[in-house]
């Protein structure tokens, strides 16, 4: 009998629970064709049903708000958003654009939809959520930041002066910066996004302890949601670099890693690096499956049900945590900050904007924006991030807010909805 398999996602890595078991019989016919007798050598067994930790009607906004996003370009946005509980590592939506349906494989597929299924620049086949490998940018400073605070190497209220630019030395080209010059401390150099004062934090430090402050978060290294299905990202080390590109590692190199270049993450592993620093230091294992349950209502056969898993704990001090996040906060709501098309009344949204650029030797083909945050402030329950391709220069403040904004307003709409259907509330009524 025809009979179809799950290839990729979730389909793919629980297909023997979905499928269940093919049952055998023999029957027996005479010569006309009439059933004569049949017996049953196997009986079928059903398959399961699986569950989700995605709420589908944030999942909806996310695509939705992904699908609208305010790209510097024609044609679809092409990007990520992720959403996660960071009280327990669950996925409530991971959305990915140019998206397809994975059912018109099924029927066959013309030329033409083979062609968009394959098209270099669109890629719609590549979950670009956990499958592809991304420069942070200027994300990557929350990363910096705490190495530094907790290194006691960052004083959050010392003082330094920017040119708008840094030269590392003489003949070099100077780092370029979108936040001009002026005196910066801490929270307003996270706020404005300052490359000069992250650079030369980030050589106060030292590639080794940027990397250690790295490794804590688990970047470079895949988060385990589907088995064979996600990109690992790259932590790059001295060490590594030696081997892979056979030089050494140059305080220029240092600079970059400390404005989120030199290494690669991928979406969801961001969303996990922000949930360890709202819940105050658990690295989850992000979660996609809640729980499978046979579909016989009435069968002994217990449902299995998935629990929260944490990888691993920061070891970060509270009040490096606080800095970073009082500053992610300012990021969204103060006036200079980067972030404020994002923000939602009532929701006190906390985030750090990015940019990076994708570079093709020394020509600059397109870069990567970024909004990686957490909400509400006192009480995080949601980790929002998105990230989109652009052609031309953009920043995340312009493309990724408004995005994260449209999300955080259906996560909102929902706490309202699940607050007007709970019985205390009916009955009042």
């Amino acid at each position: 009998m025809p009979d179809f398999k799950g290839v990729t996602g979730v389909e793919g890595a629980l297909d023997e629970q979905l499928r269940g078991k093919t049952g055998i019989k023999s029957v027996l016919v005479n010569s006309l064709g009439y059933r004569q007798s049949e017996n049953v050598w196997s009986p079928s067994e059903a398959g399961q049903n699986v569950y989700l930790t995605i709420d589908l009607a944030i999942q909806k906004a996310a695509e939705e708000a992904l699908r609208s996003a305010p790209v510097p370009y024609s044609g679809p946005p092409r990007g990520a958003v992720v959403v996660m509980d960071p009280r327990s590592g669950e996925l409530i939506a991971m959305a990915s654009n140019p998206s397809f349906d994975p059912n018109e494989f099924v029927s066959g597929l013309s030329r033409e939809e083979w062609q968009r299924l394959n098209d270099p620049k669109l890629r719609p086949q590549i979950n670009r959520a956990m499958q592809e490998n991304y420069a942070p940018g200027s994300i990557f400073k929350i990363v910096v930041g705490l190495a530094g605070l907790e290194a006691g190497t960052i004083n959050p209220n010392e003082i330094y002066h920017s040119k708008g630019y840094y030269e590392l030395t003489r003949g070099h080209p100077p780092i370029g910066d979108t936040a001009g010059p002026g005196d910066f401390n801490f929270r307003r150099a996270l706020v404005k996004s300052s490359n000069p004062y992250f650079i030369h934090q980030g050589l106060k430090l030292g590639v080794d302890r940027i990397v250690e402050m790295g490794k804590r978060f688990h970047l470079g290294e895949r988060t385990g949601i589907l088995p064979r299905q996600e990109a690992a990202g790259n932590l790059p080390t001295r060490e590594w670099r030696e081997q892979k590109l056979g030089g050494a590692w140059f305080e220029g190199n240092t600079a970059n890693l400390s404005i989120g270049h030199e290494i690669d993450v991928t979406p969801l592993q961001v969303a996990v690096m922000i949930s360890a620093v709202a819940n105050g230091g658990k690295v989850f294992w992000p979660r996609l499956v809640a729980r499978i349950e046979p579909q016989d209502p009435f069968t002994d056969q217990q449902p299995l049900t998935f629990r929260s898993r944490v990888r691993d704990e920061l070891k970060i001090s509270k009040s490096s945590l606080d800095t970073v996040r009082d500053a992610m906060l300012a990021d969204v709501e103060d006036s200079e900050g980067t972030g404020t098309r994002a923000a939602v009344p009532g929701m006190r949204i906390c985030a750090k904007t990015g940019t990076a650029q994708i570079k093709q030797g020394r020509k600059t083909v397109g870069h990567t924006t970024w909004f990686a945050s957490f909400a509400p402030y006192s009480d995080p329950r949601y980790v929002v991030v998105v990230m989109l391709e652009t052609e031309q220069a953009g920043s995340g403040g312009a493309t990724c807010a408004p995005v994260a904004q449209q999300v955080y307003r259906a996560l909102q709409k929902r706490e309202q909805q699940m607050k007007s259907n709970k019985p205390e509330t009916l009955a009042k009524q």
